[in-house]
């Protein structure tokens, strides 16, 4: 299964200018850094343009240490650096995060990093689009229907058909969508959620995932 979360990127970049990124800053008296590095390509795409990358991010947090004072013991927190990272694919178009949880930092980097006057950006997507667009779905999220039940997720086959549930979901606001693409050759299930999320139940090359992303999700992009 291959998944990520989208951020954009303002036309033209080089995206080369990503490699070694180094944001360096004090918090509380606290140096920290983030770092961007390129990784070998594992699998290799046969796209050049791809880059697969590390994304290594320091915060300011608080460790708890154990104290203790003739025999009375306590707990208390100290000031500590915390590290968090990221993989991620990025192609001149858009970066693909491995998840949703990481991406702010990601864009953050980049942005402060390189000190961008345009910057790179998340996208939310368009998913009402997207539900009225790819027929055959498997998978439809609602919400803000009216009646007792106001949230919800329905699975099954063709799901916008159902008599059923099918009115419902069109006088419901649309969350995540899935369906079935033969985009990238064998019939595959996809998903795509409104914040920006895209999963794939397959594994195929990255130079096809990263195709279909950049064809057939990013027309739906709505900048945040």
């Amino acid at each position: 299964m291959l998944s990520g979360a989208l951020i954009k990127l303002p036309d033209g970049i080089n995206i080369d200018r990503f490699n070694g990124l180094k944001w360096e800053r004090e918090e509380r008296g606290r140096p920290l850094k983030s770092i961007i590095q390129f990784q070998e390509m594992i699998p290799r795409s046969a796209d050049p343009n791809v880059r697969w990358m590390l994304v290594i991010h320091e915060s300011l947090g608080k460790t708890p240490i154990v104290n203790e004072n003739n025999g009375i013991y306590s707990i208390s927190y100290v000031d500590s650096t915390m590290p968090t990272w990221a993989y991620a694919y990025v192609v001149p178009d858009f970066i693909i995060v491995d998840r949703l949880e990481n991406r702010d930092f990601v864009g953050e980097i980049i942005n402060k990093g390189l000190k961008l006057t345009n910057p790179v950006h998340d996208v939310a997507l368009n998913t009402h689009k997207m539900s009225i667009d790819y027929k055959g779905q498997w998978i439809r999220g609602f919400a803000d229907r009216r009646g007792r039940v106001d949230r919800g997720t329905v699975f099954g086959e063709r799901v916008e058909e159902d008599s059923v549930f099918a009115p419902e979901l069109a006088r419901s606001t649309r969350r995540s969508v899935g369906w079935i693409t033969n985009f990238l050759g064998s019939p595959v299930k996809v998903r795509a959620s409104p914040r920006g999320a895209v999963t794939v139940w397959g594994f195929p090359p990255i130079g096809a995932f990263l195709n279909f992303v950049r064809n057939e999700i990013l027309p739906y992009v709505i900048s945040l």
